[in-house]
């Protein structure tokens, strides 16, 4: 396994990362929508924290693959909490979206 440095996350990165967490945030009026297909599908019984797992999720995973894209690698650890650091400041944004949308 090779060993990559950890690098500082640039501000054009940030701001790719802030883009697309922004982009995933305007879908949560759609998801909610559907929701109720996705809870006959899926058996979940908490509505909330259902979508609040898939739009983390999203984002997290949007954020990865933009990181491997940009810097042609997987994150290190270290680069992985510092992406979740940015996605946890978003996380009142993204409850308050879902609670209202």
């Amino acid at each position: 396994m090779d060993y990559y440095p950890s690098v500082a996350l640039t501000p054009e990165f940030r701001q790719r990362i802030e883009d697309s967490m922004h982009g995933i945030i305007m879908t949560i009026p759609t998801l909610k929508q559907e929701y109720p297909k996705l809870k006959g599908d899926w058996k979940f019984e908490h509505d909330f924290d259902f979508i609040y797992g898939i739009i983390i999720g999203q984002i997290l995973g949007s954020c990865l693959t933009a990181f491997k894209m940009v810097h042609e690698r997987e994150a290190t650890s270290e680069e992985i909490l510092m992406i979740g650091e940015i996605i946890e400041s978003y996380f009142p944004l993204i409850r308050n979206e879902i609670m209202h949308a």
